[in-house]
């Protein structure tokens, strides 16, 4: 079950949780060491252009093949279960995020099939992997770059090296580390994060989520995760509120439908059209 922070418990668990995250990062001095030297000696991208791939159901195939025809242009970061799309075979990414636990431990059957299946794709010579810093990601390859994956909501903070002012999602941290590469334009397809839309109640109050993805939809018992209709809406908001400390100029959302209000928006079509034109 998430943390309901609408309840006085729920409040002093967070308030707990982000001071042991403060201490524990503050007394890590051989996590801090390594990210700042990391950081330090990264080669920055020669392309001013990068394209992020979310996982939403509005990133499909005629986005990714006006993508492919002006391909050297730009770089690409995906992430997540990119690899189950189809297209995935011709427009291979130039980074690959993972951040989910579930991706280095679980006991879910289908999971692990599908961390194989990322294994074998990541596996690409031409793929960097990002990942959060420790060892343990490994079991993909090496690492290209590593970043703090501790979440401190008292912070304003955005740069990789420290824990994360904003909440723990794949997409907000790949605009975090796009910023902290210094990417003069970025563009992110199918960030949808219209969750609050999707949400079903069944005939005994039971709550579902249409969990819809570009490579395929479920519908999700979220009564594991959510005690109601509100902890569900106040958890999403929190992730909306808390997202602004990404804004950025340097930022445009390609959407009709997304929920998130952060950066300027460029409808599907201006996108392909920009794409078309660029010389």
């Amino acid at each position: 079950m998430f943390t309901n922070t609408l309840t006085l418990k729920g409040k002093i668990r967070v308030i707990l949780s982000q001071f042991k995250t403060v201490l524990l990062n503050f007394i890590n001095v051989k996590k801090k060491l390594y990210l700042y030297k990391a950081w330090s000696n990264i080669n920055f991208p020669r392309k001013d252009s990068v394209i992020i791939i979310a996982d939403g159901p509005s990133f499909n195939s005629d986005i990714a093949e006006n993508i492919m025809l002006k391909r050297k242009h730009f770089d690409i970061i995906t992430m997540n279960h990119y690899c189950l799309n189809d297209i995935s075979k011709k427009l291979v990414p130039d980074y690959y995020l993972l951040s989910d636990p579930e991706n280095v431990k679980t006991e879910n059957v289908l999971s692990r099939k599908i961390n194989e299946s990322l294994k074998k794709y990541i596996l690409n010579d031409c793929i960097k992997f990002i990942s959060p810093y420790g060892k343990r990601w490994e079991i993909y390859k090496k690492p290209f770059l590593q970043f703090n994956d501790s979440e401190n909501l008292s912070s304003n903070n955005i740069d990789p090296r420290h824990p994360r002012g904003y909440r723990s999602n794949t997409g907000f941290k790949a605009i975090a580390l796009m910023l902290a590469l210094q990417y003069s334009k970025i563009f992110i397809v199918g960030f949808d994060y219209d969750y609050p839309r999707k949400i079903v109640l069944d005939k005994n109050n039971k709550l579902f989520l249409l969990d819809e993805h570009s490579y395929g939809s479920d519908k999700l018992d979220c009564s594991n995760y959510f005690d109601s209709v509100a902890h569900a809406m106040h958890w999403w908001a929190t992730d909306y509120w808390h997202f602004k400390k990404l804004n950025s100029p340097k930022v445009t959302n390609v959407t009709k439908t997304s929920m998130i209000d952060v950066f300027s928006r460029m409808t599907v079509e201006d996108f392909n059209n920009y794409i078309r034109n660029i010389s």
